[in-house]
């Protein structure tokens, strides 16, 4: 059984204009798709942080940390917090590694 948010084994890197979650596009360019601080704030939660970590750390509240976090889920395209958060980590894998 595969999870919603995972890729299509048969797909790869081919399938770049088939949506892969919800209307989520494969692979998606994550400066395009969200502000500077969406994309700060989503990759701290792809290193296990959680919302009061990652306000402490940026020393505003936790109330904005939920509202960036809402508004980078529905401009992703995502069904979930964590949904997001595994095409963030996806897409920035993806790009670090087309960087070497």
């Amino acid at each position: 059984m595969t999870a919603q948010f995972a890729l299509d084994a048969r797909t790869g890197l081919k399938g770049q204009n088939k949506p892969v979650a919800g209307n989520a596009r494969w692979p998606i360019n994550l400066c395009d798709a969200m502000t500077p601080r969406q994309l700060e704030i989503m990759l701290l939660l792809c290193e296990g942080m959680v919302n009061k970590q990652i306000a402490y750390e940026l020393d505003i509240s936790i109330a904005t940390i939920k509202v960036h976090i809402r508004n980078a889920i529905t401009r992703l395209g995502a069904k979930n917090r964590t949904n997001a958060v595994a095409i963030v980590a996806a897409n920035s894998a993806i790009f670090r590694n087309a960087a070497f």
